[in-house]
C-alpha cells in the first residue's frame, strides 16, 4: 500500500516539471508586467482614497473649528444678555405727574383767575448695585416749559446713594428730600387730597424741600425708627420768606449745615405718629464769603409733629390726618420781630369708599397759619372735595376752597380746582 502512493507522488512530480519547462522566459516576463500593472492600478487607487481622507479630515477639522467659534459667540451673546438682563432688571423707571384748572376770585371781585396748567412732570430713575446698594434720583419739568422768561423751572430733586448696613440700619448720601411732615418726602398726586398740596407744608416746612448731604435711618423691631441728617441749609436773605430760602443745590452756599432729627411709630396698625426737630445757626449764611444780603437773622429751629390715622368702617376707610408746624428765628432787627414766629396748623379727615368704577374719596381740611413773605400773612382757610381713583394710580380730583385773610378784610378769596393726576 505505501509503494502504492510513493509511485503516485513520483508521477504528479515529474508531470509538474514539465509544464514548468514548457513556460519561456518572454511569457514570465509578461505575466510580471501585468502583475505590476495591477499594483501601480491599486496603488494609485488607494494613493487617491488617502488624499481624499486628507481633504475630508481637513474640512473636518474647520467645521469643528468653526463651530468652536460659533460656541464661543453664542456663549458670548449668552453672557452679554445675561448682564444686559441683570442690569434691566435692577434698573427701575417711574414717575408722576398732575394736570390743574384753578378759578379763584378775591372779595368783590376785585381780582379773578382762571388758569390751567401742566404743574408738575416727574420722572424716576433708581439701579440697584447690589442688594444693599443702591441709587435713586427725581427730575421734575414744573408747569410744562423752562427757559428764559418762561414760567416752568427744571430741577433735580433726588439724586443720591442708599446703603443698607444690615435689615435695621441704613444710610444716603447724596441730594435727598429732608425727612418732615406727611407731603415732603410722598407726594405723588395718587397720594394724598385736594388738587394742590395744603398751605401749611408748602410755607412752613416747606414742601417740597430737599438738600444734599448725609442721612442714617435705624429702625427698631417694635415699629420705632429714627432719622438723622447734616445738610446743606436755607438761605434766608429774601426778607425772612421761609420758602424762598430754599437755594435747591445750585452752586448753593453752604456755610451753615441744617441739622435733624426725626423719630416716627408705625408699631400699630393703621397709626402714624411722628416729630421732627432741624436746626441752623445762622439762617442768612451770613458769614460765607459769597454773601451778598443784609438781612438781620441768626438762627433757627423747625419744629414738626403729625399724626395719622386709618380705620375701616363699613366698606369703607375712614382716615384722619393732623399736623403742626413752627419755626423760631433770632432775628435782630426790631423792626422784623413780627416775622420770628411763623407756624402752621391743619386738620383733615376723609372717607374713601371702593366702588365697581373706582374708589371715590370725600374729605374735609381746615388750616391756619402765619408766615412772612414781604409782610406778615395769616390766615384761616376751609376746604372741602373729592377724589375718584378711576385706577389705582390715576385719581381725578376736584375741591372748593375759601381762604380767609384774617389781617385784610377785603382779601379772602374762594373758588374751585379741578385737576387729574397720575404716577407709576
Amino acid at each position: 500500500m505505501k509503494l502504492k502512493s510513493l509511485s503516485l507522488s513520483i508521477t504528479i512530480l515529474l508531470g509538474s516539471t514539465s509544464i514548468a519547462q514548457a513556460i519561456t522566459v518572454e511569457e514570465l516576463a509578461e505575466q510580471f508586467e501585468a502583475y505590476k500593472k495591477v499594483q501601480d492600478t491599486r496603488f494609485n487607487q488607494l494613493t487617491s482614497e488617502n488624499d481624499s481622507l486628507k481633504k475630508e479630515n481637513q474640512q473636518l477639522k474647520e467645521k469643528v473649528e468653526n463651530n468652536t467659534t460659533a460656541v464661543e459667540v453664542v456663549s458670548e451673546n449668552i453672557e452679554g444678555s445675561s448682564t444686559l438682563a441683570s442690569w434691566f432688571n435692577r434698573t427701575t423707571i417711574g414717575g408722576y405727574g398732575e394736570l390743574h384748572y384753578q378759578n379763584r376770585s378775591t372779595e368783590g371781585g376785585k381780582q379773578h383767575k382762571e388758569e390751567i396748567d401742566f404743574h408738575r412732570f416727574v420722572l424716576f430713575f433708581g439701579h440697584e448695585f447690589t442688594d444693599n446698594l443702591r441709587f435713586f434720583s427725581e427730575l421734575e419739568l414744573e408747569h410744562s416749559i423752562a427757559g428764559d422768561d418762561k414760567k416752568g423751572e427744571i430741577e433735580l430733586e433726588q439724586a443720591y446713594i442708599e446703603y443698607d448696613f444690615n435689615e435695621s440700619t441704613s444710610a444716603k448720601a447724596g441730594l435727598f428730600l429732608v425727612p418732615v411732615g406727611i407731603l415732603n418726602e410722598t407726594h405723588e398726586p395718587a397720594t394724598f387730597y385736594g388738587v394742590e398740596r395744603n398751605e401749611v407744608e408748602k410755607y412752613i416746612i416747606p414742601s417740597t424741600w430737599w438738600e444734599a448731604g448725609l442721612a442714617g435711618t435705624y429702625r427698631f423691631d417694635n415699629g420705632l425708627s429714627v432719622d438723622a441728617i447734616v445738610t446743606t441749609g436755607l438761605d434766608m436773605d429774601n426778607k425772612f420768606y421761609i420758602r424762598g430760602g430754599r437755594q435747591k443745590i445750585s452752586k448753593q452756599k453752604a456755610n451753615d449745615p441744617l441739622f435733624g432729627l426725626r423719630g416716627k411709630y408705625t408699631g400699630i396698625t393703621g397709626l402714624e405718629l411722628a416729630a421732627t426737630v432741624l436746626h441752623q445757626t445762622d439762617m442768612g449764611q451770613s458769614d460765607n464769603s459769597s454773601h451778598k444780603g443784609g438781612v438781620d437773622i441768626g438762627s433757627g429751629t423747625l419744629f414738626e409733629a403729625h399724626a395719622i390715622y386709618s380705620h375701616a368702617i363699613g366698606s369703607g376707610t375712614f382716615t384722619g390726618k393732623a399736623l403742626y408746624s413752627r419755626w423760631e428765628f433770632d432775628i435782630n432787627d426790631p423792626a422784623q420781630k413780627t416775622a420770628d414766629s411763623q407756624y402752621g396748623w391743619y386738620v383733615e379727615p376723609s372717607y374713601r369708599l371702593p366702588t365697581i368704577m373706582g374708589d371715590v374719596g370725600i374729605y374735609g381740611r381746615f388750616q391756619q397759619l402765619d408766615y412772612y413773605k414781604g409782610s406778615e400773612k395769616n390766615y384761616d382757610i376751609w376746604e372741602a372735595g373729592a377724589n375718584w381713583w378711576i385706577h389705582e394710580n390715576v385719581v381725578l380730583k376736584a375741591n372748593y376752597i375759601y381762604k380767609e385773610d384774617t389781617l385784610h378784610s377785603d382779601k379772602d378769596e374762594k373758588g374751585f380746582d379741578l385737576g387729574i393726576g397720575y404716577q407709576f
